[in-house]
């Protein structure tokens, strides 16, 4: 459940005014648009560096065409100006192409080196094999010059230098052949050897030791060059799935097509520009669903005109969604501030069931209220209060005011009266204290979190030491810590004199004290209208005792459950909707926000992931 709530974002879709319709109607089908008229001229887009840049990109892709992901995208949202959009994609581009050639080049030294050590691997045995000694033939003079060759299987040598020595070892697939000769000799031998498809290697300064440590030591260097170029090509791999690029080939492949038809379709006034609000996390969600339908369109999220409020869109799932009227009663938060919509389906059904307890009342609360949501569906919310009503009067022992029908499961209202009160007292500090830890978490989206730590925490402080002072004396050490906390804070914050900041947030202390000590008892309302209401279930039951006729007897239960029900249900209404505005959302809101509403969808085609009720 999100707390934050969602501020929708301006966008800009630009379509043929032919499609204007049916992308409208797909816009309204997303369910997450608000369409609304741009309150300013539409700002004109520089077409000639726009021109520039999409031509630079393409300039720079066409080598590399195949490789480049996101080929064959056709639709991208546009987040920011064009220009500036197609400018990053050209920086993104080169970015890309620097890391793509350094891979490549370095992939292809590493599969170079890879070969030559499988070669050297084969020569060292082959070698071996001859009972030729490396360090031996190897060994550095003045008068010799030595090679060493690497022919294909299969092919010899169909002439010899005079005066040189050959030493031939065989591998799987290749000969290795030794030659020392003369110096004057070596390029003779060279092409001699060359011409028989011969290669020249040399071996690796590393290479020392016996057979077998040679072996290892080419085995240990095998190993990290696999290594290496598992790593590498999985770099590789990524660079041709890189989303980044991906995205900016879209947005200029968008922007290409903007630039080839735009212009001639606002010359003669044949594209339209569609505006609104959109609360999709997705930005490509609109693209998407606009190209689903075979619309072509260009939609862009530029900043929103100077002027304009961004609505939010509060928390809309089934089950907070009937509560959202007592939301509205108060006000709509702004982006900087708690959404309480998915409290509310716990608070409200809890207050209202503890002051209407009856298993019978609640019982019909809930069919009235569910035969009505259909042509009123504002009334859906009495569903769940009815059902809380029916599970507290399961708890307190009451059905249509009989006691006798069933044992309670925790306690009779009469009989205890005193636990009635304290429990909803308890339930409303604690609700009291989360408003209040809102309203810190608030400050602290806003950057005004040392602030609040500086005084309002201090209340919180005060607030909490005092309640639990009345059951341990040692807490009015800590109400005289906040009390001083609160002080020293304020004037921190204070700007000027002293003494008038010091006697203004000592009335504001005490204004605030006031304010919490009559919010708290307000709650005590609560089990006093659960008590009422035992009260009342009681005296009609003595009354319906009086009555000498069955007939009448079951007139006055009639009458008295009539009452019950529209009467009571509407006084504990009016009591849960001022506890949860004035308790309750006076600690953290301020409904400096717009709601959101959704562009009605076309009939028959329901928004995904929307709610039917608005």
């Amino acid at each position: 459940m999100r707390l934050h709530p969602a501020e929708a974002r301006w966008f800009e879709t630009y379509t043929a005014r032919d499609d204007t319709v049916r992308a409208v109607e797909v816009l309204a089908s997303t369910g997450v648009v608000q369409l609304e008229i741009e309150p300013r001229f539409t700002e004109s887009t520089d077409t000639a560096k726009l021109r520039h840049f999409v031509e630079r990109f393409e300039a720079l892709a066409e080598p590399v065409a195949a490789s480049l992901p996101g080929a064959g995208q056709s639709a991208a949202t546009l987040v920011g100006d064009p220009v500036h959009i197609a400018n990053r994609a050209v920086h993104t581009l080169r970015v890309w192409l620097a890391r793509h050639d350094f891979v490549d080049a370095h992939l292809e030294q590493l599969r170079a080196e890879h070969d030559e050590l499988v070669l050297l691997a084969e020569c060292v045995e082959a070698m071996r094999a001859a009972k030729l000694d490396f360090d031996g033939i190897f060994t550095p003079t003045r008068f010799l010059c030595k090679c060493l060759f690497a022919c294909p299987r299969g092919r010899t040598l169909d002439a010899s230098t005079s005066g040189a020595v050959e030493e031939t070892g065989k591998g799987p697939h290749h000969e290795f052949l030794y030659v020392a000769a003369a110096p004057e000799q070596q390029n003779l031998i060279q092409t001699l050897v060359l011409d028989h498809g011969c290669i020249q290697f040399g071996l690796p300064h590393w290479l020392t030791g016996d057979h077998g440590l040679q072996q290892r030591q080419i085995v240990e260097h095998l190993n990290q060059n696999v290594a290496e170029l598992k790593r590498l090509e999985a770099e590789a791999h990524a660079l041709h799935k890189d989303p980044e690029l991906g995205q900016a080939c879209a947005n200029i492949q968008t922007l290409h097509w903007f630039l080839d038809h735009a212009p001639v379709l606002l010359a003669r006034h044949a594209l339209c520009h569609v505006t609104g609000w959109c609360t999709s996390s997705d930005p490509n969600c609109l693209s998407s669903a606009l190209s689903s339908a075979g619309i072509q369109a260009v939609v862009r999220f530029p900043e929103p005109p100077a002027k304009a409020s961004a609505p939010v869109d509060l928390l809309s799932s089934w089950w907070a969604l009937p509560f959202r009227p007592f939301l509205q009663l108060w006000g709509v938060p702004g982006r900087a501030e708690i959404d309480p919509s998915g409290l509310l389906p716990l608070i409200v059904p809890l207050l209202f069931g503890y002051m209407f307890p009856d298993v019978g009342h609640g019982l019909i609360l809930a069919l009235l209220a569910a035969l009505g949501a259909r042509r009123w569906p504002k009334l859906r919310f009495l569903i769940a209060c009815g059902l809380s009503a029916m599970v507290f009067g399961v708890l307190f022992g009451e059905v249509f005011g009989f006691e006798t029908l069933i044992e309670p499961l925790w306690m009779r209202p009469l009989a205890q009266p005193i636990q009635v009160l304290l429990v909803p007292l308890i339930f409303g500090i604690g609700l009291m204290l989360l408003g209040m830890v809102f309203a810190g978490i608030e400050a602290r989206w806003r950057g005004e979190l040392t602030a609040w730590l500086r005084v309002e925490a201090a209340v919180v402080m005060l607030y909490v030491a005092l309640l639990a002072a009345q059951f341990q004396p040692l807490a009015y050490w800590l109400s005289a810590a906040a009390f001083l906390h609160y002080v020293i804070g304020s004037l921190s914050l204070a700007r000027g004199r002293h003494g008038q900041a010091l006697l203004t947030a000592l009335g504001n202390l005490l204004l605030s004290s006031f304010e919490l000590a009559m919010n708290t008892l307000s709650f005590v309302r609560v089990g006093a209208f659960a008590l009422a209401h035992a009260a009342l279930s009681h005296a009609i039951l003595t009354l319906a005792e009086t009555a000498q006729q069955p007939l009448l007897w079951g007139l006055i239960i009639l009458l008295g459950t009539v009452f019950s029900v529209v009467m009571e249900g509407l006084l504990v209404y009016v009591q849960t909707t001022r506890l949860v505005l004035f308790e309750f959302f006076t600690q953290f809101l301020h409904t400096e926000g717009r709601l959101f509403r959704r562009t009605a969808h076309p009939p028959g085609k329901p928004a995904a992931g929307t709610a039917p009720y608005q």
